[in-house]
């Protein structure tokens, strides 16, 4: 991993003046504060992995301030040109370069772009910096292109249809108990998500600067330091939704955001940085995905909003509604976990980080998750059709064979959208996976017809 991210604030060249004291007082403050309500709410069944959450926060939070604090702080015309400076050097030796030749240039000189997947620097004539005249984009789309937003728009759709899948009736779902549970569970949970997917931009800048050049950060359109005081926010309210409301604040919620917590510290920051170990940082995106998000969310339904009080091993051992969909979106996870580093392995190799893609190569991870997907889709709608002759009326019936018949179409399209796909084409292989995307958001949104 990057040697910036792990350095110690007492190494020389320290800035004396970078606010770390203050922010790792603030942040201890707070974390004491959460513990405080943790004790005062009695879920003694959740202590350890409070405990835990807290003690990652004070472990790790260095290391995510010290990353932020050592990028200088030039102004958005400034960082653009200091990272236009390190592409320069280090695009020339990390990426295939090609240079255009251009009548625009000046006085008819030629203008050089080093080209890498869909992004360009434009280098002009060697005779000066590139053209920063231009505005920058506004702080509230730099924020939002920060959320990652494919990710989060996941969440605020997963979060709804595990609702209405828990709930004893389609009417119960529209109750105004249901409801209010369900917006106090919805807001720490994108916050939560806002903290996972900026923490790891914040600890993979120079990364990112070969892999998703157009990210905020990387781009040089969003300060480390602000990107910072963001996730911290983001996490310091998300954490606090979990253990202050006396009739929404259940084990279910508090499993879903703190367990997303410690596995997405885990998955970023040093010491863990699971992210270099390839089944380790497979297991922390199909932990969430799969289990922590579905089981949590819905033992937190049952118990705010439809009266009932199972836990979230109970729903997973018991509930088949439950144990079906957390078993379904794990191995749909497993497919985006490892299917998303297929285009990032030039960066990948470069900072060291053996992910499949860069131990096995990218043609065969590509293979394997297109084929594990296909399987996926199809077995499910299979079961499906075959579930809905069993059905006890005729509208469960035609529901569940509508949903098997449309699982049996997402097979096919897995299948046939791959293959004019060129596996090392990295542009590809992105517009690709964001096509999962699609289909992942696809079958939140038809689960709850099949109960």
């Amino acid at each position: 991993y990057s040697p910036i991210a792990s350095r110690s604030p007492l190494s020389p060249g320290w800035p004396s003046d970078s606010g770390l004291p203050l922010t790792l007082l603030l942040l201890a403050h707070m974390t004491a504060r959460v513990s405080r309500s943790w004790a005062m709410c009695r879920l003694g069944s959740m202590s350890t992995l409070i405990g835990l959450g807290i003690a990652i926060a004070c472990l790790s939070s260095a290391s995510v301030v010290v990353s932020a604090f050592q990028t200088p702080h030039l102004g958005a015309k400034g960082h653009r040109l200091a990272t236009h400076k390190v592409s320069r050097t280090s695009l020339c030796l990390q990426q295939q370069r090609r240079v255009v030749q251009g009548s625009h240039a000046p006085s008819g000189g030629t203008t050089q772009r080093y080209v890498s997947g869909s992004s360009a620097i434009d280098l002009g004539d060697g005779d000066g910096p590139p053209d920063t005249s231009q505005p920058g984009p506004s702080f509230l789309t730099t924020l939002w292109r920060f959320t990652r937003p494919h990710t989060l728009i996941g969440s605020a759709i997963a979060i709804p249809s595990i609702f209405l899948l828990a709930s004893p009736t389609y009417a119960s779902f529209f109750e105004a108990r249901s409801l209010a549970s369900l917006l106090y569970a919805a807001v720490p949970s994108l916050l939560m998500n806002l903290y996972i997917t900026g923490l790891n931009q914040i600890t993979d800048v120079e990364i990112d600067k070969i892999n998703k050049p157009e990210l905020p950060i990387a781009k040089g359109d969003l300060k480390p330091s602000t990107a910072t005081a963001v996730v911290l926010i983001a996490l310091a309210i998300s954490l606090a939704m979990s253990v202050i409301s006396p009739s929404f604040s259940t084990q279910g919620l508090q499993v879903a955001l703190w367990g997303s917590f410690v596995l997405g510290t885990m998955y970023s920051l040093p010491p863990f940085r699971m992210k270099r170990h390839p089944l380790l940082a497979a297991f922390c995106i199909v932990a969430v995905r799969g289990t922590i998000i579905n089981a949590g969310f819905y033992s937190h339904a049952l118990s705010s909003a439809f009266g009932a009080s199972n836990g979230v091993v109970d729903c997973l051992m018991n509930d088949w509604k439950c144990k079906l969909s957390s078993l379904f979106f794990g191995v749909f996870g497993i497919v985006i976990a490892l299917m998303k580093d297929v285009p990032d392995a030039a960066g990948d190799r470069t900072f060291n980080i053996r992910s499949f893609s860069v131990r096995v190569g990218q043609k065969r991870v590509f293979g394997m998750m297109k084929n594990l997907l296909t399987a996926l889709f199809g077995g499910v709608g299979v079961a499906l059709l075959q579930l809905s002759a069993m059905s006890p009326t005729s509208i469960a019936t035609i529901r569940r064979a509508t949903v098997g018949l449309g699982c049996l179409g997402a097979s096919w399209s897995v299948y046939s959208e791959a293959r004019n796909v060129d596996a090392e084409n990295s542009k590809q292989v992105y517009n690709y996976y964001m096509h999962l995307w699609t289909l992942f958001y696809l079958s939140y949104l038809v689960m709850p017809l099949v109960k």
